[in-house]
């Protein structure tokens, strides 16, 4: 397995957490004292408006106010979440399909009771090859613990057109039935075959298969 081939670590579900912006309502006090301007009116004879408040500046390094409703920022869409054996394509064309994880006997030196087995098929959807190295594959257990990979991963080239499933290991901490969430990310690559950082964190990058073991 050369340096190309190792996939970067990913921080999980953590770097999939959307923001969303709150906007701060004030309008209570506000609309009591209107009620109180209100009142005083009727009851007395009439008067010049008070002078509008004059809001001060806010001092320097103070937090910039809440967006209005049409400033605020859109949430990104949630990546897709597939049972076992549905297909995914990517925006480039590439199709991705995970089959349903087969339980095994426990890899011998690794500490861990069973081991795992799902067969990843890719399917070349462009008109250029394809480095299967750019599919990252990662296996995860309930509280977002990491299901070692056994194999190196996927590697080599597909044709255009060209399709291969890979039968790819993992260790299984849990000795007992579980969910397991396959996560297959794919990284973008500069003209000269060289993966872009940080690019199979993109939202569509990645796609999760869920499903008992």
């Amino acid at each position: 397995m050369t340096a190309d081939d190792e996939r970067r670590p990913r921080a999980g579900a953590t770097t999939r957490d959307r923001r969303r912006r709150r906007r701060a309502a004030a309008l209570g006090a506000l609309g009591a004292a209107a009620v109180l301007v209100l009142g005083t009116a009727c009851s007395s004879a009439p008067q010049a408006p008070p002078p509008a408040p004059v809001s001060a500046p806010a001092p320097a390094g103070s937090p910039a106010p809440p967006p209005a409703d049409g400033d605020a920022t859109p949430a990104e869409p949630d990546a897709p979440v597939l049972a076992y054996g549905a297909t995914h394509v990517f925006g480039d064309g590439n199709a991705v399909t995970v089959s349903g994880p087969v339980a095994a006997p426990a890899v011998a030196g690794a500490p861990f009771p069973r081991s795992l087995e799902v067969t990843v098929t890719v399917r070349n959807g462009t008109p250029a090859p394809e480095d299967l190295s750019r599919f990252g594959v990662d296996v995860t257990v309930p509280g977002d613990r990491e299901a070692p990979a056994v194999d190196d991963g996927l590697s080599g080239t597909l044709a255009p057109g060209e399709e291969r499933a890979v039968p790819l290991r993992f260790a299984l901490p849990d000795p007992g039935p579980t969910e397991v969430t396959v996560e297959v990310a794919k990284a973008d690559q500069t003209a000269a075959g060289e993966d872009i950082p940080g690019s199979d964190e993109a939202p569509g990058s990645f796609v999760s298969w869920e499903g008992q073991v």
